[in-house]
């Protein structure tokens, strides 16, 4: 299942901006109000500040990404090694993101003028050892997949501040 952290396809919802439009006429107490394009776009990503605000969270350990590119030359993959706050997921340069849990990890999606870019957050022990992993994906040693076996989940973290259940996996006997 997939929980929404923030989006900026919001931007796309005519009920909120109607929500926001109303309030606005009300606030302002007049009915000839109309929301801008300019200031709809700004209203939803103040809300992406409040998501910044809520996972502004250190973690035992340096949080890495592994993404899949689209790029105007093809699909590659690349990574970013980030720092040690749930907060630094949320940035992207991209047109349009969006970020979620997937039920056992934290997902972003990129979409610019190239193609889409699918990103996956998680945690390596310290930065020697994200500096190792960054090496073996730079190289094409490992997939995502391998990077999975060699890192640990943020989506507790992120789950423990919005509540989400988390899925206990079987243990091996």
């Amino acid at each position: 299942m997939k929980q929404i952290i923030w989006s900026s396809e919001d931007r796309l919802d005519d009920n909120a901006r109607e929500r926001y439009q109303e309030f606005q006429r009300e606030v302002q107490d007049d009915n000839t109000y109309i929301v801008s394009e300019e200031e709809w776009a700004d209203e939803v990503y103040g809300y992406l500040d409040d998501e910044r605000h809520n996972l502004n969270k250190h973690i035992d350990g340096v949080i890495m990404v592994f993404a899949d590119l689209g790029l105007w030359y093809g699909r590659r993959q690349g990574y970013q090694i980030l720092g040690s706050n749930i907060a630094d997921i949320l940035h992207s340069q991209c047109d349009e993101a969006e970020w979620y849990g997937d039920g056992y990890n934290i997902r972003g999606r990129m979409i610019h003028h190239d193609g889409t870019n699918y990103v996956l957050y998680r945690i390596a022990k310290d930065r020697d050892e994200a500096e190792r992993i960054a090496a073996k994906i730079y190289s094409g040693e490992i997939d995502e997949e391998g990077f999975r076996r060699r890192t640990r989940s943020l989506y507790p973290y992120v789950a423990d501040v919005y509540g989400w259940k988390t899925r206990n996996r079987k243990k091996s006997a």
